[in-house]
């Protein structure tokens, strides 16, 4: 997160000394948005809403009817959707969970860090959080939906997976951090000291993998379960050094490989953005919900060393990283080099 000098605000963000935030005009639009009429505009709504979704306690469980509604569909299907009292209470309840999006919380070095999870019959879970003088703060939230084969797994292990999903989500920030998980289901703090023998191979591998990270699984019982069931947490990072973004503005009127994407089908939604600081226009890619610049080459070498020295991670994970936030051609090569 980078903040522009002036007036705090970070593209669709407000940042304080309290943490991050959505901006409350961008809220109030979302919380007074009509009820879509067809499977695209239900769609746009939905996208508008994950790019929030690290503010958002158990968001993907409560899209999941709405998700089912625009499932297998084109993206820009115009056919009429057919609301029932359930999608209804789902959109609404959607729209709620914005006006009650989380501060998060900025790093604090060196700070305890813990992961609440959560698992229901439709989707999981978690909230990664740092413990301070006082009690506990928010980083980042988790959720995603469960898939047909996962709703029919047992209760264990939807739990387990909760876990598992939410380390491999959270790992850039986890990796190289002592941190405890929290879980409301009992049994799992006793799953690396389970026998094999009577374990299924996915039983065995999900510890494993939870296993490179952390051992100190905990109960926490479900009334006391707030932050499973409210997320929350973060860990510490330092950005060596940050991004000027006027500079890469300029750097992108004569990129040519910029050019020639937009000349393309590339399958990237590429626009020009407003930077608060200059009114300079910055092209970023929004076809995944997320807006992410994209990276000319003078700056491509700045931005890994900027990425990669947040916890030295491996090339597959630094790819992912950097895609999750920035466009740049050949990022694999790159990276490998």
């Amino acid at each position: 997160m980078y903040i522009w000098s002036g007036d705090n605000k970070f593209l669709v963000f407000q940042v304080s000394l309290g943490g991050v935030s959505p901006l409350p005009d961008r809220v109030k639009a979302l919380t007074e948005y009509p009820l879509p009429k067809s499977v695209a505009e239900l769609r746009r709504f939905l996208a508008i809403i994950n790019f929030y979704l690290i503010f958002l306690k158990n968001a993907e469980g409560t899209q999941a009817c709405l998700h089912d509604l625009v499932k297998g569909r084109i993206k820009k299907d115009k056919t009429p959707i057919i609301w029932t009292d359930e999608t209804k209470e789902a959109f609404r309840a959607c729209k709620e969970l914005l006006k009650d999006a989380a501060m998060l919380a900025c790093p604090k070095h060196n700070t305890p860090l813990s992961l609440v999870t959560d698992a229901s019959e439709t989707a999981i879970g978690a909230v990664l959080q740092q413990h301070v003088e006082g009690g506990t703060e928010p980083l980042v939230f988790f959720s995603r939906k469960l898939n047909a084969a996962e709703r029919k797994y047992s209760t264990y292990d939807r739990e387990l997976l909760a876990i598992y999903s939410a380390i491999r989500f959270f790992r850039y920030f986890v990796e190289g951090h002592g941190f405890l998980v929290f879980t409301d289901h009992k049994p799992l703090t006793y799953a690396f000291k389970q026998n094999h023998e009577k374990n299924s191979p996915r039983q065995i591998r999900h510890p494993e993998f939870i296993g490179q990270f952390t051992t100190d699984l905990r109960y926490i019982s479900g009334s006391a379960n707030l932050v499973a069931d409210t997320f929350s947490r973060i860990a510490a990072i330092s950005v060596p050094e940050s991004i000027d973004f006027d500079e890469m503005a300029i750097a992108q009127d004569s990129d040519v490989e910029l050019r020639s994407l937009l000349g393309s089908g590339s399958g990237l939604e590429l626009k020009q953005l407003n930077l608060p600081s200059s009114q300079r226009l910055l092209y970023c890619d929004i076809s995944t919900g997320k807006v992410r610049p994209y990276v000319p080459e003078t700056f491509r070498r700045r931005v890994f060393e900027m990425l990669h020295g947040l916890s030295h991670p491996g090339v597959k994970a630094t790819t992912n990283l950097i895609k999750q936030c920035f466009v740049l051609r050949s990022v694999n090569k790159d990276v490998q080099e």
